[in-house]
């Protein structure tokens, strides 16, 4: 997710930008610190999540690309990482596929052996 700072126009990517405050805060916006100047930035937190909901999308739809190729290392890579999503965004289903698939690759995997 890209985030823009307001103040002297540096864009890049959410986790460059370090949280400021209590991360955990359940309100609907947060703010952020720019690497570069160091100004905080307000963002929407729905906004965020919203994105980081599509970057799982897309995440799951490469990880069933490379199941089908037969790529599990680069496949376990990207479950990984879905993994930490689904931790972030507290999602049931997101949680349940990730398992799952960590279980179907290495069912995969040992039968390839």
């Amino acid at each position: 997710m890209l985030i823009e700072c307001d103040n002297c126009g540096y864009s890049g990517e959410a986790e460059l930008f370090q949280p400021v405050g209590n991360v955990m805060c359940c309100g609907p916006l947060t703010f952020r610190k720019c690497p570069q100047c160091g100004q905080n930035v307000i963002c929407d937190r729905q906004e965020m999540i919203e994105q980081a909901e599509e970057y799982a999308r897309e995440l799951s739809e490469k990880v069933e690309a490379l199941i089908g190729e037969g790529d599990y290392e680069r496949a376990r890579e990207l479950v990984k990482e879905l993994g930490m999503l689904s931790q972030c965004l507290n999602q049931e289903g997101l949680s349940t596929y990730v398992r799952e698939t960590r279980r179907r690759i290495n069912q995969l995997k040992r039968a390839a052996s």
